[in-house]
């Protein structure tokens, strides 16, 4: 692995460099994200978490789940078959924003009397919003990834992170931040930003005249279907420990359980910049016949990954007590196990993670939702066991089991049938 990592050094640091950096913003969002946690009330930041969870719903079923099939089918060629399946993936797209959307402004009173305890007036409105901007800027940032042009993603990223951490910066400074409305506000301002600048520089890239054909929406349609299953199952092991929390325990529970994510959520981003140029890296290769050293291109991506975070997760699981009351003032320090369970988790997140990308490159989403059907069962079941009894904690190891299921058993079929057809 580490002499793939020499041979190809020139083209990771060129791709790698800009693409750290982009997902640098969220590290540095992470930041003012604990600043958020340290000037919210209590009950506030409860509110604030459980809505980003409904957010991350309405992102991945408002088009999110489309992305993944209009990166691989873009990077496999220019010819005009691949045109005209991105041109799909957009038609798509947005017309999932704008029923998910509807779906969010119709069902907020559902929502609110759901979780009674906690008040998240407004929030589902806002969210709608959130997620046809988002959506609108992430069509054609795909297709930049697709093509590999990290250095405009990278731009594009900064100034969508400039836009939301000033318009949250001033409003810590002036003592007037108090509601995740405000928060989400910012985060829509941003995303305008991105969408006007994604669409200038991903111009030549878009081909509207040759429109979309039955054929070319029906493959982007087959793939997205299984990605959509991927995320949503995804979404049930990685997000039900907030929801059920919301529902089970204490809003300090959820308030404890959300800052340590919010701190995991750092190293995340190192895995989610290696997909960046996986998935695009892996489709191509795999539908040109060079399939090969496609494995090798996954560990060494692995590697890197494991050797930049370890600092990290040493400094999450070893000093987790004092780290938790240093940053968030002693409020949340009694989450500290929590902290170490997540921080532990951070070093298998990359197998699933990438292996996953690996599939999906392949052309196999099926292993990736298969794989994470399971374990987002099993999490959910833990859940409801080990909440009650255990609260945060709880949580904590359910998603942990969940976690380490999924990846073992994305490993094990993308492997195979990488070794059955790499010589096809």
């Amino acid at each position: 692995m580490f002499n793939e990592i020499l041979k190809f050094k020139k083209q990771i640091v060129e791709l790698g460099v800009p693409a750290l950096v982009s997902r640098g913003t969220l590290v540095l969002w992470g930041l003012v994200a604990i600043l958020i946690v340290r000037v919210l009330p209590e009950e506030t930041f409860a509110a604030y978490a459980l809505a980003r969870s409904v957010q991350l719903f309405g992102v991945l079923f408002g088009g999110g789940f489309v992305l993944q099939a209009i990166i691989k089918f873009a990077a496999e060629g220019d010819t005009e078959r691949e045109q005209k399946l991105a041109n799909a993936g957009i038609v798509l797209a947005s017309g999932m924003a704008i029923i998910t959307a509807a779906l969010l402004v119709f069902g907020s009173g559902l929502l609110q009397s759901f979780y009674s305890d906690i008040d998240i007036a407004g929030i589902p409105e806002v969210l709608a919003l959130f997620v046809i901007v988002s959506t609108a800027s992430q069509l054609p940032r795909s297709l930049l990834v697709a093509k590999h042009r990290m250095k405009d993603v990278m731009i594009v990223d900064i100034a969508s992170f400039a836009v939301r951490t000033g318009a949250v910066g001033w409003m810590i400074l002036n003592g007037s931040l108090n509601s995740p409305l405000q928060i989400f506000g910012a985060m829509i301002a941003g995303n305008v930003a991105a969408l006007l600048i994604n669409v200038w520089l991903a111009r030549d890239l878009v081909s509207p005249a040759l429109g979309i054909s039955p054929g070319s929406m029906r493959i982007v349609l087959g793939f997205a279907v299984v990605s959509l299953g991927t995320g949503l199952a995804n979404f049930v092991y990685t997000r039900t420990d907030i929801l059920v929390l919301g529902k089970l325990a204490l809003p300090s529970e959820v308030a404890g359980y959300g800052a340590c994510r919010t701190l995991t959520a750092f190293v995340m981003n190192l895995s989610i910049a290696a997909n960046m140029i996986l998935l695009p890296l892996v489709s191509r290769m795999w539908r040109q016949g060079n399939r090969d050293g496609i494995l090798k291109r996954v560990l060494s991506g692995i590697l890197i990954i494991e050797l930049i975070q370890l600092p990290v997760v040493i400094l999450y699981t070893v000093f987790s007590k004092p780290l938790l009351h240093f940053l968030y003032q002693g409020k949340y320090t009694f989450a500290w196990p929590v902290l170490i369970v997540l921080g532990s988790l951070s070093v298998i997140r990359p197998f699933g993670s990438l292996f996953s990308v690996m599939s999906l490159g392949m052309g196999k989403p099926s292993y990736s939702m298969y794989s994470v059907m399971v374990s987002a069962g099993m999490n959910l079941l833990l859940n409801f066991l080990l909440i009650p009894k255990y609260g945060a904690l709880g949580a904590a190891i359910a998603t942990a089991a969940a976690v380490i299921c999924g990846a073992s058993a994305v490993i094990v079929p993308t492997v195979r049938y990488w070794n059955r057809n790499k010589n096809a």
